[in-house]
């Protein structure tokens, strides 16, 4: 008796166990925002409404120049799209239009001097906008025009800062790097390098700051190091690194 050949079997991807993944992993990310709403005893409705609005925000980021395209991401009306699109005006939000363009152009002027066209490729912003970061960030002596192009006046700048605008900013940057971290390593097979390590352990507050201080140094070097032999390359790969650490309170009531 002879058996007849099988034919092989093709892969094909569980797309309710993917849709149920990544629906797990939004719900997972989502546990700092409500948490700390919850300690503040934030409304439902002003959650709800700062939830339609970020998501909003994000496809803004992804589809600056294309408000029709927005509407349709989120299954809105494209005049619901301009009312949200308006509120970004408000002071509410100068972390992410004052204060994150300026972060956005830095990152990409990294390695090499870039025209204003390169920039506004490379960023997703406007022209108009880059060109009033590069009138600003050359005011403050961080750039300078080289012909055409212009050029960080250093390889590393640290956007530390005690305007609260920036400090919001450096928060919206650190969740990125958590949402990236968590996307690469969830759902993307043969995606760049990511980690994440979480530790929790018994200190004396005392002892925890001088310990800050030197996790901080040391990753800093080794990000200056990196960057110092990346910047050699045509297009360095960009990388996001975050760290934090707090107090555990009593879970609460």
């Amino acid at each position: 008796m002879t058996r007849s050949p099988r034919t092989p079997e093709i892969a094909v991807p569980d797309v309710s166990r993917v849709e149920s993944l990544t629906s797990r992993l939004v719900f997972s990310l989502l546990h700092a925002a409500v948490r700390l709403a919850a300690r503040v005893q934030l409304p439902l409705d002003r959650l709800t409404e700062l939830l339609r609005t970020a998501y909003f925000v994000e496809y803004r980021r992804r589809h600056p120049r294309d408000l029709a395209a927005i509407a349709d991401k989120l299954g809105v009306s494209l005049r619901t799209a301009g009312t949200l699109n308006r509120s970004m005006n408000d002071a509410f939000f100068a972390p992410e239009t004052r204060v994150e363009p300026i972060r956005l152009v830095t990152g990409a002027l990294l390695g090499a001097p870039r025209t204003p066209e390169t920039l506004v490729h490379l960023t997703g912003l406007d022209a108009p906008e880059v060109d009033r970061v590069l009138k600003h960030l050359a005011e403050v002596g961080w750039v300078e025009a080289t012909g055409d192009e212009v050029a960080l006046s250093g390889s590393f700048r640290s956007h530390l800062a005690e305007d609260l605008g920036a400090r919001v900013d450096a928060i919206n940057h650190q969740m990125s790097v958590v949402a990236d971290s968590v996307h690469q390593r969830f759902l993307l097979a043969d995606g760049p390098p990511a980690g994440a390590r979480t530790w929790s352990f018994a200190a004396r507050p005392e002892q925890v700051v001088p310990m800050i201080d030197r996790v901080f140094a040391t990753l800093r070097q080794e990000a200056m190091a990196l960057e110092a032999q990346a910047l050699h390359d045509p297009e360095p790969a960009r990388f996001g690194l975050t760290v934090a650490i707090a107090a555990q309170p009593p879970e609460e009531r």
